[in-house]
């Protein structure tokens, strides 16, 4: 694949996310402070509750990872158009010094890993996870896939694309699928949120636990949770949806100057996963790729 075609497969992808936007392929803007025009790799224009929303997506098609300088000098050029929200896109990934410009910085940046060499058995951009009759529709996050070996922890595992599962835990930046049975017990999401929390506090009698702000859906309760556990690599944070039949839930470790990208992820899951039922001889705990 060529620097070309890497762009090219993004613009694609955020078509796709954006149906009803405005997107251009190379496009020019004249800067409000520089006064000279601009080239962006991919901008997104929207109106969002009557108002015009810029996205900025810009491709680094490099042979090593992007470093803090070219995060600021992106950051330089996001407030010179105005856009309101920036992502720097990477086949190789960042340095911590610029993971750290990008989420400790006042700017709205996103930095994302898009890699479509090695990937591994097992992966893909969306699986079909269940248990007993209970199935999920749940898709890939961009720049992640799923990985649908199963354990009795998990019902499937998320990460960066290219890695391995291994070294997604290595580096303690990982999600993990699992569903809750609600008519084995009659249990609620209330319900499992106390079980859950018994269980931190059997562990970690000082263990920290917030609630937050997040995306909702028509007819389905939805919760955002953060834990903070002694002995956890990272904070711990799960989401949540209350579907008729079981409770899907989705459990994401990260880095602290990951979390605001990360959580975004978490939540893109809980918005596009879909519940459903699947027949078959055994109900088993499996996943299948799509």
């Amino acid at each position: 694949m060529n620097w070309k075609q890497y762009e090219t497969e993004i613009f694609e992808h955020f078509q796709q996310q954006y149906p009803d936007a405005e997107i251009t392929l190379d496009a020019k803007k004249t800067g409000i402070y520089s006064k000279v025009s601009r080239q962006i790799d991919i901008l997104i224009e929207q109106y969002v509750a009557g108002n015009r929303f810029t996205l900025v997506i810009d491709g680094k098609f490099f042979n090593k990872k992007v470093d803090v300088k070219a995060v600021e000098s992106f950051i330089g050029m996001l407030e010179d158009i105005g856009a309101h929200k920036g992502l720097l896109i990477s086949n190789q990934g960042f340095s911590e010094a610029a993971y750290n410009r990008a989420h400790f910085g006042p700017s709205e940046v996103e930095l994302d890993i898009l890699n479509f060499k090695d990937l591994h058995l097992f992966q893909s951009h969306g699986a079909l996870p269940y248990a007993g009759e209970n199935i999920a529709i749940v898709p890939a996050p961009f720049g992640w896939v799923i990985d649908g070996q199963t354990t009795p922890a998990w019902l499937a595992t998320l990460y960066q694309q290219g890695l391995t599962l291994d070294k997604a835990m290595d580096k303690s930046e990982f999600m993990y699928i699992q569903f809750w049975d609600r008519k084995a017990d009659g249990d609620d999401l209330d319900d499992l949120l106390e079980m859950q929390l018994s269980s931190f506090k059997e562990n970690d009698p000082h263990a920290k636990i917030e609630y937050l702000q997040t995306i909702k859906r028509q007819g389905q309760r939805t919760t955002l949770r953060k834990a903070k556990i002694k002995n956890y690599p990272t904070s711990e944070y799960t989401g949540f949806i209350e579907f008729t039949d079981f409770i899907f839930f989705c459990v994401m470790f990260t880095p602290e100057n990951r979390e605001r990208q990360n959580i975004r992820k978490l939540e893109n899951i809980l918005e596009l996963v879909k519940a459903g039922k699947v027949k078959h001889e055994k109900a088993n705990r499996v996943a299948g790729s799509v």
